[in-house]
């Protein structure tokens, strides 16, 4: 039989050091950790959504406070519950110093929030279309945001 010091010192010789996680098998050792996965279904949805906005917001809405309105971003928050919308106003309309009514704006979004959300159903054809929640920001310097209105 083997001296067990012998191997202590041989099995040092291999590794780094000893640690308390040594000897248990990794499946177990990482079973209480619970990793953020966002599943490829819900990339695609955002991007899809981000691409139906602009298009619905530029064009088919009567509201000219819409029609400043740039999509920057659709994001999934709450395990796919909610969509984020993340809107501001375009160069163009900054430019001129006008006055935006920020608060006209969230109102806006507001009354329309089904249309939206029934015309992003229709151009992904799925069963089920999170809810939307929308972000208006506006640029403070290049590259820039600043967050107005969230809900």
């Amino acid at each position: 039989m083997k001296n067990n010091t012998n191997w202590c010192k041989e099995a040092e010789s291999l590794c780094d050091g000893f640690g308390p996680e040594d000897g248990i098998d990794p499946r177990i050792l990482n079973r209480g950790q619970s990793r953020k996965v966002c599943h490829h279904k819900t990339l695609q949805l955002c991007k899809e959504a981000k691409r139906v906005l602009s298009l619905v917001l530029a064009g088919e809405m009567d509201d000219p406070h819409l029609h400043i309105l740039e999509v920057i971003e659709v994001s999934a928050e709450g395990d796919g519950q909610f969509l984020t919308v993340t809107v501001r106003c375009s160069d163009a309309y900054v430019d001129e110093k006008a006055m935006i009514d920020f608060i006209k704006i969230k109102n806006s979004l507001n009354q329309i929030r089904g249309y939206l959300r029934s015309t992003i159903t229709q151009s992904v054809q799925r069963k089920r279309v999170p809810a939307l929640k929308f972000s208006v920001v506006k640029l403070k310097e290049k590259g820039e945001y600043s967050c107005l209105f969230k809900k």
